[in-house]
Formats: C-alpha cells, sequence, structure tokens
C-alpha cells in the first residue's frame, strides 16, 4: 500500500517540478483523483505560503503511465487574493491531465452553516470492509489497500440493495500523515475520494454487474474546509444521472465532527469491455 503524503509529493529542481506516480495507487492505471492530487500539490507548490486550494477543474486527457512526470505549472493570475494556475502533467512530452487550479489566502467574509451532515453512525460503531470480507479481504487490492472504510450498512455483493445510486461511507488513508502547513496536502483526501466513489455509487444502483467500464473526463471539487485532524472521513455520494453515453455523479465529504470539507463532482464516459 502507499502513503498519501509520499505519493503525491512534487521534487523541485531548479525550476523544474516533478512527482512519481507510483503502481500503489492503480485503478483501471494511476487513478484519476490520485494524479489530480499530484496537479493540486504542484499547484501548492508554486503559490505563496498563505495560500489554501479553492477550486480544483480537471481534464484526464490520457491514461498515465507508473513512471515521473513533469509538473507544469503556469501562474495566469496573480491577484491579491487569489491566484489562477494552469497544471500540466507530462510523460514523454505528452500532456495526460490538465487542471486549472483557483487558490486564496482570504480570510474574512460571510459565515454560512446551513450545510448539515447526514445523522450517521460514527466510525467507531462500524466495521471496515475487510473485517465484514474476513477470509476474504484478500480481494482488496491495488488502489483499495490505501483506504480503511466502513459502509454504513453492509450488503455483499449479489444481495438485493436499497434502489439509488447512492453510497454514503466512511474512509480513512491508510498510513495518511498530514502537515498542518500544507493546506494542499489536506485537500488531496476529500479530492481522491470525490473522484474514485462515484463510479461505485453508479455501480450500486445496477441490479446486474455492468458489462462496461466508465472512466472519468473531468473532475471539479470546490474546497470548504480543512480536514486537519479528523482521521475518517464520511462520504455522501449519489450518481444518479447517466444518458447518451454519459454518466455523472457528485459527492460531498464531510470530517468526524460534522464540517462540510468538500464538494464535487464529475462526468464519466461509458466504455465496452472488451
Amino acid at each position: 500500500m502507499g502513503a498519501l503524503q509520499q505519493d503525491t509529493a512534487i521534487v523541485r529542481d531548479g525550476e523544474r517540478l516533478t512527482a512519481q506516480l507510483s503502481r500503489d495507487w492503480n485503478i483501471w492505471g494511476p487513478n484519476g483523483g490520485y494524479v489530480s492530487a499530484i496537479a493540486l500539490r504542484a499547484a501548492g507548490a508554486v503559490v505563496p505560503p498563505d495560500h489554501r486550494p479553492a477550486t480544483l477543474s480537471v481534464q484526464y486527457v490520457s491514461p498515465g503511465a507508473f513512471e515521473a512526470a513533469d509538473c507544469q505549472v503556469v501562474v495566469v493570475k496573480r491577484g491579491r487574493n487569489a491566484w489562477l494556475l494552469n497544471v500540466a502533467l507530462v510523460q514523454n512530452g505528452r500532456t495526460f491531465l490538465q487542471a486549472q487550479v483557483w487558490t486564496t489566502n482570504k480570510a474574512e467574509g460571510p459565515t454560512a452553516l446551513e450545510a448539515v451532515m447526514p445523522q450517521v453512525a460514527p466510525p467507531a460503531e462500524l466495521k471496515t470492509v475487510a473485517e465484514h470480507l474476513g477470509d476474504n479481504a484478500h480481494q482488496l487490492d491495488g488502489f483499495w489497500r490505501n483506504l480503511d472504510c466502513k459502509p454504513l450498512v453492509w450488503i455483499p455483493w449479489g444481495e438485493p440493495r436499497p434502489p439509488g445510486a447512492v453510497l454514503q461511507e466512511w474512509h480513512r488513508f491508510v498510513g495518511y500523515q498530514g502537515d498542518e502547513n500544507d493546506p494542499f496536502l489536506d485537500a488531496c483526501r476529500p479530492l481522491i475520494l470525490t473522484d474514485t466513489l462515484i463510479w461505485p455509487t453508479h455501480h450500486r444502483g445496477l441490479k446486474d454487474r455492468p458489462d462496461y467500464v466508465a472512466p472519468s473526463l473531468d473532475l471539479t471539487v470546490w474546497f470548504h474546509d480543512r480536514g486537519g485532524a479528523s482521521d475518517w472521513l464520511f462520504v455522501d455520494c449519489v450518481a444518479d444521472v447517466a444518458a447518451s453515453g454519459l454518466i455523472h455523479g457528485r459527492a460531498r465529504v464531510w470530517s468526524e465532527d460534522g464540517r462540510l470539507l468538500a464538494t464535487g463532482g464529475s462526468n464519466l464516459m461509458h466504455v465496452a469491455r472488451s
């Protein structure tokens, strides 16, 4: 398994920024949220130290490879309170991800707390998927070994599920060590969860196993607060729209103490299994 803080690390050599894509985050190739997290941290390596991420918009151009990538960051706007950056991840002269990142140092403004976390059991009262699987826990491999997951209700595949493409689960990144001085690293957790869980949420709304996959075309995440010391994050995700070859989902990610950390969504494209 990987360690998020290490596997998204940005290496600076003069003006050049690079990152090494780790095979521990494999899911149809490098996980989309994982490579997006690298792009986010590349932006964080360029902005002033008092900035934090506000919005990330990503386009997945093509699959990356498990090797070094150049992180090409261009500052489009340098404002007093907000910067806009274009980020491209490039391997062997080919861009496989491009992103736009808004950052800000703004601290004052209106406060609204109307968003309320669903009333759910806390993670301490729930079992992990691995605990539910028991002797079959070895089925969790690749990317999924990086996460401990605690579903609110455990329903093995093949048993009847409540109707609707809805997912509500607690997640914890195994081996994660945050840095209170690095809000970009902190934002990687809700970012990866938002990207990754839309496909299994769509999955849950189906009667039978799908004969197709659905890689993400894009991803947008709006960051509201920092997870900080919150070890477990709660994901409330729906994927209730699928039409004309596209699947859409959106998610909210909350801290253990009920703060809304991020809101995001993505379009996925239907691809028949060969």
